[in-house]
C-alpha cells in the first residue's frame, strides 16, 4: 500500500499518468483518466509552480519599477530587490533544512521537527508566503529608505543621514517586526504541518529583514 500523498504515492501517480498518455498516443479513440486520490492535488501543484516563476519575476520587476518612480534612482530599486531576494532565499533555504533535514529536531519541538513522510515541505506553505515576504519586507524598506532621502534633501551627508534615519525609524521597525513574530508565531500551535511551515517562513522572514537586513545591511 502507498500513500497518495508520498513521494513514492506521486512517483506512482506521475508514471501511471504517462502510461496513460501513451495508451492514448498509441490507441486512437482510447480516453483514458486517472481521477480521485491524489490526482487533484499533484495536478494543482504542477499548474501553480508552473506559473510560480511569473509571479516571483512579476512582483520584483513590479517593486523595482515603483522604487525607481519613487525615488527617481536605478540604485535604489536594485537595492530593494536585492535585500528582498535575500531575506526570501534565506528563509526558504532555512525552511528546506529544517524540514526536509532535520536541522532543529534536537529541539523536540514538533512544530520545528522533521516532516513526516521523510521530509519534505508542504507545496502551498512558499507559494502562499512569498507575496507576504515581499510585502512585509518592502513595507519596511519604504518606511526606512524614506526617511533617510528625507534627511538626505534636508542637508545632511550620507552617513548623517543613514544614522538619522535609522534612530527615527528603528524603535518603530523593531517593535513592528516583533509584533508580527507574534502574530504569525501563533500559528506554530497548530498541529496542520501546513500552519507550521508557513509560521516558520514569516516569522523567520521578520526577525532577519528587522534585525539583520534593516538595520544592519540596508544602512
Amino acid at each position: 500500500v502507498v500513500d497518495p500523498a508520498s513521494p513514492d504515492g506521486e512517483a506512482w501517480y506521475r508514471a501511471a499518468a504517462r502510461a496513460c498518455r501513451r495508451a492514448r498516443e498509441s490507441n486512437a479513440g482510447w480516453r483514458v483518466h486517472l481521477a480521485r486520490g491524489a490526482s487533484n492535488s499533484i495536478d494543482a501543484k504542477d499548474a501553480v509552480y508552473a506559473k510560480f516563476p511569473l509571479v516571483v519575476g512579476g512582483t520584483l520587476a513590479t517593486v523595482f519599477a515603483l522604487m525607481a518612480l519613487s525615488f527617481r534612482s536605478l540604485v535604489a530599486p536594485l537595492r530593494s530587490v536585492a535585500t528582498l531576494v535575500l531575506t526570501a532565499s534565506f528563509v526558504f533555504g532555512l525552511c528546506v533544512l529544517t524540514y526536509q533535514h532535520g536541522a532543529f529536531d534536537a529541539l523536540g519541538a514538533r512544530a520545528l521537527g522533521r516532516a513526516p513522510n521523510g521530509g519534505e515541505l508542504c507545496w502551498l506553505a512558499p507559494v502562499m508566503c512569498f507575496s507576504i515576504i515581499i510585502g512585509l519586507g518592502l513595507d519596511y524598506d519604504v518606511f526606512l529608505i524614506s526617511r533617510i532621502y528625507e534627511f538626505r534633501l534636508g542637508g545632511y551627508v550620507d552617513h548623517a543621514a543613514a544614522l538619522k534615519g535609522i534612530y527615527k525609524t528603528g524603535y518603530i521597525i523593531t517593535a513592528a517586526g516583533l509584533i508580527m513574530t507574534v502574530a504569525f508565531g501563533g500559528l506554530f500551535a497548530s498541529t496542520e504541518l501546513l500552519l507550521n511551515q508557513a509560521a516558520f517562513l514569516l516569522v523567520v522572514s521578520v526577525l532577519f529583514d528587522t534585525f539583520v537586513v534593516r538595520t544592519l545591511l540596508v544602512p
